[in-house]
């Protein structure tokens, strides 16, 4: 019997000081975190409640000389009850503190009044004071020795039984606030674990929700449901329930702490709860068997234990030191090597941003990696691309529009040279709007900048944790590595990026000016009395400048070059929009300078101040040759006579775009065989040469004489690009060059020769 309490005393002490011991582990690793002092004090109470099951085990072989020690032991047993209330206090703070917890502290009307963790703990403060004073002075035992006289007996006698009973009932009514503290503190865990959301949160809350479940039903069997129905159980049942209950409980802890990183325990720490289990489970191997086979051996050969036990230490100190490194790894690789590990998930996430090279997965997936791996509330990441900002969201609301446009500003005023900032460590440095914007907005609580080239091009914004736990230097050790990391990934995929925008944008111009060519005529209609050919060169994919011919029956075509300012795709999209204006009105019947109003009001209400556009069209008539025009502020057209005169179209008004209301002159030119209608924009006459010489209208001139009047009007226009391009040498053209060339044939019968060009051209004025 007595070994058998030695061994039960053995078991209560080592498990009690294991328990001591994490809870010191817990409490080193961050003592100013609430859940770590909270964690820390559960662990302690319930080793408090083993040890001192050890203790009374000691004493039990010498009941008679022990039984005032085994007494105080008992009474002092009620201190490891308030085990139940720090349950009931870690549930309502992990992993988010509750809301009562806060209301309550809010309705305190003055400082001095006692807050919600005092009110916890009153009832067990209330009962450990009570049965510690009846320890002390046990009414039922003082009062009948007092030498009262008879008449005080009956009085002495009522208070004794009175105060027994209050005894047997405190007790057993503290039996059921017990057993409220833990069941409430499991309905908190659980549902705390049916909310959360984040994955290594639920591991945790399983892990210990389980344990400190398993541990209040082995206690309720070991002490409170005997209390309650008033029972009796053997010492030693007691004794294996409670140890039983700590062994769950605090190995529930240490399990959530080494599998799920539960308080965010350091790398170091975990394995130190590795190397204390391994070591207690061959120290218990050793107490079980090994002293129990030092006896058996013993008392076999007769030799005395003081020979026979160094012998058992020595052979168990050579073989225990390999055991316990064979045992350590092989938890090591079931618990601590877990892939949800944070460090691990960071780890691979710095392995894919090596080879991820597309902007959106490589933010998207990185910010919500970190989010999930860390717990936390508020997760961002910001780039700054050229001319922009860019924010993906991990965890929280996304930010504003507005406060996303002013995070480029905020980002630039962060401290040069540093790899993290504390978000609080920037108050009083940034203006206060911007730290607003951070800390409370945002949720930022840690800033990581993402440096390159010595410039900020963005930043992790970390909020705070789900768990209320701090960052570890460990933690920000890593996330440290990982923006180094993800600076030259973002300059990759933002180079890569930009690689894709212009290969798209240059796919796109293609097909721009693939359209724009099919809406520019290269292959004119046969009339009979006139040959038609234009070209154009734009200086970019697309340009600002189209010519067209539109029949309108009855022998009848609108001829218009026109000019918008600017080059690319905006000049382009304007273009499209004269020619669909012109297109629409060919038909109508009504006048050029109508014609021109109209377009004018189109493009002045259409576009923006800077766009405008020069406008040329014209209506001629086959059978007559009289051609009526208008001119927008465009190159005047010429007209070349066989006889070498020319004529500059130049009648009509204003640039389209300039002012809505404004009006355009009509002029009217007759049209005879062997003339040349040559039509340009200023990318012709405003070309430059390698000496910096313009090629001028007068050198236009004078190409369009030299032409053999038996050429088509194709070669002609050939022949006038020849010239411009001997002209510009190695020099390349900056702007959109458009040509047009109408050559007018012979008729019959033939028409007399036209009066003197003074008389040929009539004006008009037509009204808006």
């Amino acid at each position: 019997m007595k070994n058998s309490f030695l061994l039960l005393a053995t078991l209560n002490l080592s498990l009690g000081g294991l328990a001591f011991l994490l809870g010191l582990l817990i409490l080193r690793e961050n003592p100013r975190q609430r859940l770590n002092r909270v964690v820390s004090l559960m662990l302690f109470f319930g080793g408090i409640g083993s040890i001192l099951a050890a203790l009374s085990f000691l004493q039990r072989p010498n009941l008679a000389a022990a039984g005032a020690g085994i007494a105080s032991v008992q009474h002092f047993a009620y201190l490891w009850e308030f085990f139940f209330p720090t349950l009931f206090l870690f549930a309502c703070i992990f992993p988010t503190e509750r809301a009562f917890l806060r209301r309550i502290d809010a309705w305190r009307p003055a400082r001095w009044v006692p807050g919600v963790e005092a009110l916890i703990y009153a009832p067990h403060t209330f009962h450990f004071l009570v049965m510690i004073a009846l320890a002390l002075i046990p009414p039922a035992r003082m009062l009948p020795s007092l030498d009262v006289g008879k008449p005080l007996e009956a009085l002495v006698g009522v208070v004794g039984l009175f105060a027994n009973l209050f005894l047997a009932i405190h007790q057993s009514l503290f039996s059921i606030v017990n057993l409220g503290f833990g069941l409430a503190a499991v309905a908190l865990l659980i549902d705390s674990f049916r909310r959360a959301q984040a994955p290594r949160l639920r591991r945790q809350l399983r892990a210990i929700g389980l344990g400190l479940a398993a541990c209040l039903l082995l206690y309720g069997w070991s002490d409170l449901i005997p209390t309650l129905f008033g029972f009796a159980v053997a010492g030693w049942v007691r004794s294996a329930l409670t140890a039983g209950a700590l062994t769950l409980g605090s190995g529930a802890i240490a399990y959530a702490i080494v599998r799920h990183k539960f308080l965010d325990a350091k790398l170091l720490a975990r394995r130190g709860i590795l190397y204390g289990v391994a070591s207690a489970a061959l120290v218990g191997f050793y107490l079980a068997v090994v002293v129990q086979l030092n006896r058996g051996v013993t008392s076999l050969t007769g030799l005395d234990t003081r020979v026979v036990e160094p012998v058992f230490l020595i052979v168990a100190l050579i073989m225990f030191q390999p055991a316990i490194s064979r045992l350590e790894d092989i938890l090591d690789r079931v618990l601590l090597r877990d892939p949800t590990d944070h460090r691990n998930v960071l780890r691979n996430l710095t392995r894919e941003l090596q080879t991820t090279i597309e902007l959106d997965p490589l933010l998207t997936r990185s910010i919500r990696t970190i989010a999930e791996a860390l717990l936390l509330r508020h997760a961002h990441v910001v780039v700054l691309p050229p001319g922009g900002v860019i924010v993906q969201t991990g965890a929280g609301d996304p930010p504003a529009p507005e406060d996303q446009a002013r995070l480029p500003n905020v980002l630039r005023e962060l401290p040069a040279g540093e790899e993290s900032v504390r978000a609080g460590d920037l108050k009083g440095r940034i203006p206060d709007a911007d730290f607003e914007l951070l800390a409370e907005r945002l949720g930022a609580w840690l800033v990581i900048p993402l440096h390159s080239r010595g410039e900020t091009v963005g930043a992790l914004l970390l909020g705070e944790k789900l768990t209320g736990t701090e960052y570890s230097a460990e933690d920000v050790a890593l996330l440290s590595t990982l923006a180094a990391q993800m600076s030259v990934s973002l300059q990759n995929a933002l180079l890569v990026r930009e690689r894709v925008q212009m290969v798209r944008l240059e796919e796109e111009l293609n097909l721009a000016r693939q359209i724009q060519r099919s809406f520019l005529m290269s292959q004119f209609p046969p009339m009979e009395c006139f040959d038609v050919y234009g070209l154009n060169i734009p200086s970019k994919a697309v340009g600002g400048d189209f010519y067209d011919l539109v029949p309108c029956g009855d022998d009848v075509f609108l001829l218009a070059i026109a000019d918008v300012a600017g080059k690319g795709v905006p000049a382009a999209l304007l273009t499209s929009m004269l020619q669909a204006s012109l297109r629409t009105q060919a038909g109508v019947g009504i006048s050029v300078g109508d014609i021109l109003r109209n377009i004018n009001a189109l493009v002045y209400r259409s576009t923006a101040v800077h766009q405008f556009a020069t406008f040329f069209v014209a209506r001629i008539e086959q059978g007559t040759g009289r051609m009526t025009f208008s001119n927008a502020g465009h190159n005047y057209p010429m007209v070349v006579r066989r006889n070498g005169e020319r004529l500059f179209l130049d009648q009509g008004g204003i640039v389209l775009g300039i002012m809505e209301s404004a009006s355009y002159e009509e002029g009217v030119v007759a049209l005879c065989a062997g003339d040349l209608l040559v039509l340009y924009t200023d990318g012709i006459s405003e070309a430059f040469n390698g000496q910096d010489e313009q090629f001028g209208e007068e050198r236009l001139c004078d190409a369009v004489r030299a032409l053999p009047h038996d050429m088509s009007a194709r070669e002609m226009t050939d022949q006038i690009l020849s010239t411009l391009r001997e002209f510009l040498g190695e020099a390349e053209p900056t702007d959109d060059m458009t040509l047009m060339v109408v050559r007018v044939l012979e008729r019959e019968p033939a028409r007399r020769e036209p009066e003197p060009a003074t008389r040929a051209v009539e004006t008009h004025s037509v009204p808006a």
